[in-house]
């Protein structure tokens, strides 16, 4: 297990953070359970803090927080 740096370049660790998320831009994505249950929509786009999402049924949700891409199991870890 690496350590972190004692100097952390919080720029750089936001702008890797935010690279992974957009390269799953196409792709199912984890999303809070106060949104839904069951299958997982898919990330349309990401602009500044929020992310466009579409759903299996066609329904497509607007400016989601990128905080509330989230998901216990482990998705982002792999």
């Amino acid at each position: 297990m690496s350590k972190k740096p004692k100097e952390i370049d919080f720029h750089r660790e936001a702008e890797d953070q935010l690279n992974a998320i957009r390269s799953r831009i196409g792709q199912e994505v984890p999303l809070s359970n106060r949104y839904v249950r069951g299958q997982r929509a898919i990330l349309v786009s990401v602009d500044g803090e929020t992310a466009t999402l579409q759903f299996p049924n066609g329904a497509t949700l607007a400016n989601v927080p990128l905080r509330d891409l989230v998901d216990d199991s482990g998705y982002w870890k792999s």
